[in-house]
């Protein structure tokens, strides 16, 4: 029974040995595998950035593409880190005020009006200082005083009442209507904002009509 025991104790000893190797030989063959594998992931790296280092240093791609290349590497990284967003275009279309298009339309209004006046009043002043007989003739009013409404018209010195004021005398003149020329008239001077000289003057010419010119048209 001794021999027995014995025995039986030297094949479990030889079992535990065996065992041992063969657990010891699976660890080596699995870090010998896992080396290599880590050898093969090393060695592929370096393939891959020997071959990105090659294309990028090769003479045929220019600087300008490597710096677009990697800019775009980068924004890739950015974009891949949530730190680059889309950005949307905003279209902002000017729509003008009403009122801003009122005023633009009554100045347009007043400079076409002040166009006409002073075209009006150009041919009516050469007409009246040529005129010796004129009985409107007014010594007091001169052609400097004249010439000089005449340029307060062309710069647009003159309130936008008076040039309102000196049209609508005009288009009474065009009708020919003598009667409520003359009331016209005489409101242009009470509600003028001319100097004194200068209201005279427009007047005068206009007054110049009423007595010389319109008469002798409705005549005819």
């Amino acid at each position: 029974s001794f021999e027995s025991a014995e025995e039986e104790y030297q094949g479990q000893t030889k079992r535990k040995c065996v065992r041992r190797k063969k657990q010891k030989s699976s660890l080596q063959i699995s870090n010998n595998l896992h080396g290599e594998q880590t050898d093969c992931g090393m060695q592929g790296t370096l393939v891959q950035d020997n071959l990105q280092l090659q294309q990028t240093d090769s003479p045929k791609i220019s600087r300008n593409k490597k710096r677009k290349m990697k800019k775009k590497r980068q924004k890739e990284k950015k974009r891949a880190a949530g730190l680059v967003t889309k950005i949307t275009s905003v279209d902002f279309t000017y729509q003008p005020d009403k009122n801003n298009r009122e005023e633009a339309a009554g100045l347009k209004d007043i400079d076409e009006k002040a166009n006409s006046i002073l075209d009006f009043l150009q041919a009516t002043q050469q007409i009246y200082f040529a005129d010796k007989k004129s009985a409107c003739t007014d010594t007091a009013v001169n052609s400097a005083t004249a010439q000089e409404l005449l340029q307060y018209l062309e710069s647009r010195t003159i309130s936008s009442s008076d040039v309102t004021h000196l049209h609508r005398l005009k288009s009474l003149v065009l009708l020919r209507d003598i009667e409520r020329l003359k009331d016209a008239l005489k409101q242009f001077q009470e509600q003028s904002l001319m100097l004194p000289d200068h209201t005279k003057v427009a007047t005068s010419l206009f007054h110049y009509w009423i007595t010389d010119i319109l008469p002798v048209k409705n005549r005819k």
